[in-house]
């Protein structure tokens, strides 16, 4: 008698085109709903981690240029030569995310003002992350004047031109004051009110080397503050997008002030 193996199938079949055209419907609308959920967190990422970084990099200049005795800069590319006086300071604003480099005058003595590639052991070509652009680098104090052709008071945040200055760092440490703007919003759009959190400006004291960040303020929230007499400039970080009004302004001032500054 011979003896093997039997296989029967009881009804088995496979999908038909109408159930995997189904399946893939479903998972499309369920993509759809996801996707902005994703997006908006992969961006709410993005801008922290960009601001921690640019701090990181300007404390490492900073100690570099004081380490070693020498001046280093920092900017952006596309940033006027700080060295030629007939330089236009406005240039045509950032369209795209670009970082930022260093560089470090090598032979002070025989070469005074000539400046070259630096390595900080750092990586320089990842500071900002994806879709965040610096539209705007500032040197001086920042200014916080009611702006009524704009959400927000002080400068205009993708205007078509905006300054990118330069940050040159003293061998004891020192430099101008700095305002650097970060925004994940597209060039082409017009900020609003309700972007306020997708603005941060990273701060730099010259004098102490102290860096925080702080989102824009909405021109009734200067108002108020001078008639409270408080100071728009921090030197905390605060990027909380709650508006300052007469009934939380004593507690966001008590709750900054015992915020540590990182870094």
């Amino acid at each position: 008698m011979r003896m093997g193996w039997t296989t029967r199938t009881h009804g088995a079949r496979g999908f038909s085109l109408f159930e995997l055209l189904l399946v893939l419907a479903l998972l499309t609308v369920l993509f759809a709903f996801a996707m902005p959920a994703l997006t908006g967190s992969i961006r709410a990422t993005g801008m922290p981690e960009s601001c921690e970084r640019l701090r990181s990099l300007l404390h490492l200049t900073r100690a570099a240029a004081m380490r070693e005795g020498t001046h280093y800069r920092l900017r952006f590319p596309g940033a006027p030569d700080p060295d030629d006086p007939m330089a236009e300071r406005f240039v045509e604003t950032a369209m795209e995310t670009q970082q930022p480099f260093v560089e470090r005058e090598n032979d002070p003595i025989n070469e005074p003002g000539i400046f070259g590639g630096a390595d900080l052991s750092y990586d320089v070509g990842g500071i900002l992350s994806q879709g965040i652009r610096c539209v705007a680098v500032r040197l001086g104090r920042p200014s916080f004047d009611i702006n009524d052709e704009a959400a927000f008071a002080g400068p205009e945040v993708n205007a078509i031109e905006s300054p990118m200055d330069t940050i040159t760092f003293n061998p004891d440490g020192t430099c101008d004051w700095a305002t650097f703007t970060l925004t994940d919003i597209p060039p082409d759009v017009e900020p609003e009110e309700a972007d306020i959190g997708r603005i941060v400006n990273v701060m730099l004291d010259g004098r102490t080397g102290q860096i925080w960040f702080q989102r824009p303020w909405r021109n009734r929230e200067v108002e108020l503050m001078r008639e409270e007499g408080a100071e728009p400039l921090l030197h905390k970080d605060f990027v909380d997008s709650i508006e300052i009004t007469e009934d939380n302004i004593l507690h966001i001032q008590m709750r900054v002030e015992r915020v540590p500054v990182k870094g």
